[in-house]
Order: structure tokens, then sequence, then C-alpha cells
């Protein structure tokens, strides 16, 4: 799963100013002049809907008209500009998304973004994509060490929801769960001295021994406290009578996933008919 430092990296690439393609630039530069050529094409495309404007934004092949709007949608341009790009990104299909690069942008959106109008399209549009992939960048959040942003992840997890989310957090869950192993650490020093001497002829070969001091720490974790992934769980569902056990939130999936994935399907039309009748 890929991290939110690609969004980064596009805002960034952002930050400089858009500057047109002169001989004798290296390769980077040259490859973010035309990003940035690009990003200014989309900017024109979303405020001018005029012939012109709209044809030159359908020469960019989709994968480049992606990429431009994942910077604007994550980018400190004006926040109607912004929208435009996150209701753009919304009509998306996961298959002209192939890197996720509008995912990741509309979920950096979502999770990291204090403008509470913008998270709000933002998770609506994470929504009405139904993309796989959502679930696991959405969770790849929570271990962000940032309580604000976590709490806006468990907020578009709940939001997104269906069998899928909770899937990801147990399999997750089950990966660190069980009895840990025991270890231990050493350390210390390795001292030579002459313990004594072979006699050869008319000479003494000494005899040389080593000997070793130090301090060995051994451990086992037997518990710890406020499991993350349990905390997470009981916050996306409201469920409050189940352990803490993989194992039983696996089985209370299996049981209500017909009523989570009717619920996402209703919460996926409802997203997809708001951004197709805007």
């Amino acid at each position: 799963m890929r991290t939110f430092c690609s969004i980064l990296l596009i805002a960034l690439m952002l930050g400089a100013s858009c500057a047109e393609l002169r001989i004798g630039l290296s390769p980077n530069a040259e490859k973010l002049a035309l990003f940035e050529a690009r990003v200014e094409v989309c900017r024109t495309a979303l405020s001018d809907k005029s012939a012109a404007a709209q044809e030159k934004w359908q020469e960019m092949k989709a994968s480049e008209q992606t990429e431009a709007l994942a910077a604007l949608a994550w980018s400190k341009e004006d926040s109607g500009l912004r929208e435009r790009a996150i209701r753009t990104l919304a009509r998306q299909s996961p298959s002209e998304d192939k890197n996720a690069t509008g995912l990741l942008s509309l979920a950096s959106v979502a999770v990291a973004e204090g403008d509470g109008a913008l998270r709000a399209l933002a998770r609506k549009a994470l929504a009405a994509r139904d993309d796989k992939r959502t679930a696991n960048v959405l969770v790849g959040a929570l271990s962000l060490d940032d309580a604000l942003f976590k709490s806006n992840a468990v907020e578009a997890l709940r939001d997104i929801g269906g069998p899928r989310v909770f899937e990801v957090i147990i399999e997750h869950w089950k990966e660190i769960w069980g009895a840990s192993p025991r270890d231990h650490i050493f350390v210390g020093q390795q001292r030579s001295y002459i313990a004594d001497y072979e006699i050869s002829g008319s000479s003494y070969d000494p005899v040389v021994k080593n000997f070793m001091t130090g301090v060995v720490l051994d451990a086992k974790v037997l518990k710890v406290e406020g499991d993350a992934y349990y905390v997470w769980i009981r916050e996306i569902t409201g469920e409050r009578k189940l352990p803490n056990d993989p194992a039983a939130w696996q089985r209370w999936l299996k049981k209500n996933e017909p009523a989570l994935a009717k619920k996402s399907d209703f919460i996926k039309a409802a997203a997809v008919d708001y951004f197709n009748h805007e």
C-alpha cells in the first residue's frame, strides 16, 4: 500500500511556480515543468468551460488528467477550485486511476484537510468511486501519529462502510494477535588473557583464552493494553459488547455482512446520484 508521502510530493511540486519548458533542463526539472503545465491546463479547464479550454484538457491522457486533478484537490488553491477537482475525481472509476493517485489525494483531503466541508465532500467522493483500495489506504491512515487525523480516518471509514472496511481491519489485527515471542539482548565485552605457557624447546608459547562479561535482558510481552485495532473497530461500528479478539469480530462480520453490504450499496448510490446531478 502506498503512503501519503506521494501526495506530499505532489503538493511540493505545486509549490514551485509554473514554467515553460526550456532547453538545458535536467530530466527531473523537465518532468516538473511538464507536470506544472498539465496542472495549469487542468486549472483552466475547471474554471473556463469554453470549447478551447475543454479541447486542450481532452488532449491530455487519462493518467495525466488524474495526476493534475489530484494535485489541485490536495493543494493550497482556493476552496472553489479544489471542490471542482474533487467532484471530477468523484466521477472517475477505479480503472481510470490505476496508480491510485486520485484515490490518495481524496483520502488525504478526507483525513488531513482542515476545512470540514472539503473533508465531507472527499468522503462522499470516496464512497461514489467504490474503489476496493480505499479501505487499505484509510486503515493505513489510522497509524498516523496525530489524534485528529485518526479521528478523521475513523469518520471516513464509517461513512464508506461495507464489509471490506472490517475485513481489512481484522486482517491487520490478526497479524499482531496472539502470544508474543520471548526475546533477549546481551550487552557485554570480550576480554583476552594469557592462561598458560607451552614449552617448545627453549621458547615459551603463550596460551590465550577469552572470557566475557556483561548483562542479559530477557523479556516477553504479555499484553499490549489499549489494543489499537479493538479501539478502531469499536469506534467505527459502535458495537461495545464484543471482546478484544479478532476471531469474535470475524464471526460478527460474517453474521452482519449482508446488512453491511446493503448499507454500503445505499451509500454509494446516494453519492453517485449526488455527483451526477449537481
